[in-house]
């Protein structure tokens, strides 16, 4: 990598020794990679309060050859989210997307698409009145651009159009939706709680439409068990911090 430039979020990071922080970084040129900030514990370092979880930040980084990290050289915020901090319901949110691409995507890929998805919906978490559409929408995209997209309008066992008003199951094995009939010999298929379709279709549209935080939250915890059954995971843990936001008003 040499010396290098480039637009990031940090994803996910740890302490590490007495004063450095181990980086997982989203990058816009690199995709994600591994870094270490050293020293950014001390009061007086110059990357003290630029390497916060989810904020769009600057970074020159240094990677030697043949090591695993790179060397966080100096890093700058460009779009400071105080809300990210205060709003626990956008904090929530903001975590559970940064978990979902840390656990999807490989390193040193390059996904210019992807990242700019997730800068959309972190713009998005600025206003707190649309936090569950926003994930839900980001979620749905992101499961397209990873590869695990859903078909929203047909079975995807017997091709039959689904009616956003009937009972749909999800499953992980048939690939996506399924129709009442279809779902009967299904044994590993789930019911939709009744909305979420209709939720999914609307944070698809363009431009998407608002739905209901309860029916958002139910059609991102549903993505989520389809994803981690693709990737042969468990559910993301950041999903025990959602359920505050359908006491939302």
């Amino acid at each position: 990598m040499a010396l290098q430039k480039s637009h990031g979020v940090v994803l996910r990071r740890r302490d590490y020794g007495e004063a450095d922080r181990i980086l997982t970084l989203f990058t816009r040129r690199f995709g994600k990679i591994k870094a270490i900030a050293k020293g950014c514990r001390r009061a007086r370092s110059r990357l003290a309060g630029h390497l916060e979880p989810c904020q769009p930040a600057e970074f020159v980084l240094w990677k030697r050859e043949g090591r695993d990290m790179a060397i966080v050289r100096s890093a700058e915020l460009l779009e400071p989210h105080r809300g990210l901090s205060e709003d626990f319901a956008s904090f929530a949110a903001a975590q559970f997307a940064a978990e979902l691409l840390d656990r999807s995507l490989p390193e040193d890929e390059s996904q210019p698409r992807l990242y700019a998805l997730f800068l959309q919906f972190l713009r998005a978490l600025r206003r707190p009145e649309h936090v569950m559409p926003a994930l839900l929408a980001f979620t749905v995209r992101a499961a397209d651009l990873l590869g695990y997209g859903v078909a929203l309008d047909e079975c995807a066992a017997c091709g039959e159009h689904l009616r956003a008003d009937a009972d749909v199951w999800l499953d992980a094995r048939a690939g996506g939706l399924l129709c009442g009939r279809c779902a009967e010999g299904a044994g590993a298929a789930e019911a939709l709680a009744p909305g979420v379709l209709r939720a999914l279709r609307a944070v698809s549209a363009n431009p998407p439409r608002t739905v209901p935080e309860t029916q958002a939250e139910a059609g991102v915890r549903a993505l989520d068990r389809l994803l981690a059954w693709h990737q042969d995971r468990r559910g993301l843990a950041s999903g025990r911090l959602l359920g505050p936001l359908r006491y939302r008003a």
